[in-house]
């Protein structure tokens, strides 16, 4: 495929997004956009793919259908930065159990080459029945951590060191922080998904696997927290924001094992560190969000 023909895969919508992307461990969005159809067309080139449908994106990433020597394939082209950095050694070490199976990985250039899925995700299902599915894929992906994967622990304290952490209210800072004192003490650490949400769960045709993993070590509790601020529109507010949060990580914990009162601790803690990030964009609405979400976790 030559260049020209790589860059009329890449959306202007997506190229606008990413471009405006400061570098977080990589190349700036924008030189990284520049760059796409070039590496676009060396790696179809290099690993004999051919281009066989129209293409995705994620948030970070370009997900290309392709067609190669063992028949057809993803190819995950992503932006550069931290938290994708240690992707490739997740879903190796998952091998296709309970995660979308990696067939090939050049993380230098961070591209992947993955099983084929369909589109099918868990948006359209029944609120509890999508929360089972999510919590049922923690045994399979909930394995010994790798040494590479950064600790969750250190990681939050220096969310939790920033200035915007000053915009909200003292106790919930001060709550989370014990939380995650109590965290370090309580061992348990497994490799997590970092980011399993409904989104984040395909159909393999047959199965539900988790994609697009942000690795970290840490305590499974650490992973219910998405279940509760996506899909959060259809849980309402006031009195009926605070019962279906509850009942959502009531059915994980009826999944999983885990202790409700620490998943509700832990799920408070992961909506502070939303929130510095939200004040950090100066998202407002964000941060309301999680003020909401805390307080219905709450007692």
């Amino acid at each position: 495929m030559r260049v020209e023909e790589a860059a009329a895969l890449v959306p202007t919508s997506f190229a606008a997004r990413i471009a405006s992307l400061e570098a977080e461990g990589g190349p700036p969005g924008a030189a990284w956009v520049d760059a796409l159809p070039h590496l676009i067309a060396e790696v179809l080139q290099e690993w004999e793919l051919s281009v066989d449908g129209a293409p995705l994106t994620g948030r970070c990433a370009l997900v290309v259908p392709v067609h190669g020597p063992d028949g057809r394939a993803a190819l995950k082209l992503g932006w550069p930065h931290r938290e994708a950095d240690h992707e490739h050694l997740a879903l190796r070490t998952w091998d296709g159990r309970g995660a979308v199976r990696l067939l090939r990985a050049d993380p230098r250039r961070s591209v992947l080459l993955l099983e084929r899925l369909t589109t099918e995700d868990l948006g359209d299902l029944w609120d509890e029945e999508a929360v089972r599915v999510v919590a049922g894929l923690y045994a399979d992906l909930h394995v010994a951590p790798l040494p590479q994967v950064p600790a969750l622990v250190p990681w939050v304290e220096e969310i939790l060191s920033r200035p915007a952490v000053a915009a909200l209210p003292r106790r919930y800072v001060e709550q989370a922080r014990s939380t995650l004192r109590s965290l370090a003490s309580l061992g348990g650490e497994r490799l997590l998904h970092g980011d399993l949400h409904y989104g984040n769960v395909l159909s393999d045709g047959t199965d539900w696997v988790a994609i697009d993993p942000k690795p970290v070590t840490g305590h499974p509790a650490w992973e219910v927290a998405p279940l509760l601020y996506n899909r959060v529109d259809e849980m309402g507010t006031g009195a009926s924001l605070r019962w279906s949060v509850r009942r959502r990580v009531e059915v994980a914990c009826e999944v999983t094992d885990l202790d409700e009162g620490l998943v509700r601790a832990v799920s408070t803690l992961r909506e502070v560190v939303n929130a510095v990030w939200a004040s950090e964009d100066d998202d407002p609405e964000r941060v309301s969000r999680a003020v909401a979400l805390i307080k219905a976790l709450g007692d």
